[in-house]
């Protein structure tokens, strides 16, 4: 019996129904240059948005949860949708004549009225393409135009690319930027004011920290909860555990958890943020096992593993109601998971590759 006859002798039993208790909307990017809305009360698609510029590749919510931001790389391109009318309200695009603006992340401010980023900017002269250096970039939303551009620190070129994130303080005025250290800028001049300093030794035995924010949809105000790595200096083993930052009080603590996988992914926590989520890797290749971990956030242990049958690439996400687990991406399925019993429930075909991150937006 293959993975779908399995599934559909599930449903066909009725043994594990979803939630009747969830009622939001997934939203998650796809050929051909739109957007896919879920409803999931049923888990069907509920809608489809089509987009002016490209094909999707990042998605985010303004900070009163009233607009989508549409990203997509080919003309830098940005689309906000007003998600009661499912319309496109504002669009603009930062590409023009030869310069190709290529941003590593966005963040919005708090209020919503400016996008930071990183970026290098791609030129097309006469006989070459000039590939920029790396700046720090921020974007008028109203008027659509880079307001302000400011070249990243010496020490700091060549690492702004190497994943990490960017989280705003409450009040606005302060930019963390989480990369091999957590760095601390004012929000007005772009200017470093501080440094946790992920490299010196947090606890014994660590050698290196690297940790970044996750996309957790119950993530509170000003808190950032994620996972670190860090590999010891005698013997080069590696651990993973929890890493928590207030991001109004400049603290942070880190708490071991066990030997490292092979890899792991971010972070969801259920509303209540008593129990979290992610997905862990071991092996590669076709000797790769793809597990659910689940933890009790309390006591930050580990008490559950699933082994589940993993695609080569894929994105991991949670129900507004914490109580599914969502499988998707690289592919034109979602799959849903019961979190309880960390066993698959459904499978959706959204008839289009997914090409960006999902979001999750409780009902009202």
């Amino acid at each position: 019996m293959d993975r779908r006859q399995f599934v559909g002798a599930l449903l066909a039993t009725g043994a594990a129904a979803p939630a009747a208790a969830r009622n939001g909307f997934l939203y998650v990017g796809a050929w051909q240059k739109q957007v896919i809305v879920i409803d999931e009360t049923n888990l069907r698609v509920a809608g489809n948005i089509a987009l002016q510029y490209d094909v999707p590749r990042t998605l985010a919510l303004t900070p009163d949860k009233k607009q989508l931001i549409v990203f997509s790389m080919k003309d830098c391109g940005f689309e906000f949708i007003d998600l009661a009318t499912r319309k496109i309200e504002h669009s603009f695009v930062l590409n023009s004549g030869g310069k190709r603006y290529r941003p590593n992340g966005i963040e919005l401010t708090p209020d919503g009225k400016k996008i930071y980023t990183t970026f290098y900017m791609v030129e097309q002269k006469i006989d070459r393409f000039e590939v920029g250096k790396t700046k720090w970039g921020i974007i008028d939303v109203a008027s659509g135009k880079l307001e302000k551009e400011e070249d990243v620190p010496k020490e700091m070129e060549g690492r702004m690319g190497r994943g990490g994130g960017m989280r705003f303080s409450p009040d606005g005025k302060f930019l963390y930027s989480f990369r091999d250290n957590v760095y601390i800028y004012d929000a007005a001049t772009l200017k470093e004011v501080d440094k946790i300093e992920l490299s010196k030794p947090l606890f014994p035995g660590v050698e290196r920290v690297m940790v970044g924010p996750g996309e957790d949809p119950h993530e509170p105000e000003g808190m950032v909860l994620g996972f670190f790595n860090s590999t010891d200096p005698i013997v080069h083993r590696s651990t993973f555990g929890f890493a928590q930052f207030d991001l109004a009080k400049r603290t942070f603590e880190f708490t071991p958890v066990g030997p490292s996988t092979t890899g792991i992914m971010g972070l969801h926590l259920t509303p209540d943020r008593k129990t979290g989520y992610t997905v862990a890797f071991n092996g590669q290749g076709a000797n790769r096992r793809c597990e659910f971990w689940t933890f009790d956030i309390g006591s930050k242990q580990l008490v559950k593993k699933q082994e589940f049958d993993g695609r080569s690439r894929f994105d991991f996400s949670i129900s507004s109601d914490g109580k599914t687990l969502y499988i998707f991406g690289a592919g034109n399925t979602l799959e849903a998971y019961d979190a309880a019993t960390l066993r698959m429930t459904k499978e959706l075909d959204v008839n289009a590759d997914m090409t960006s991150n999902m979001l999750v937006r409780p009902g009202a």
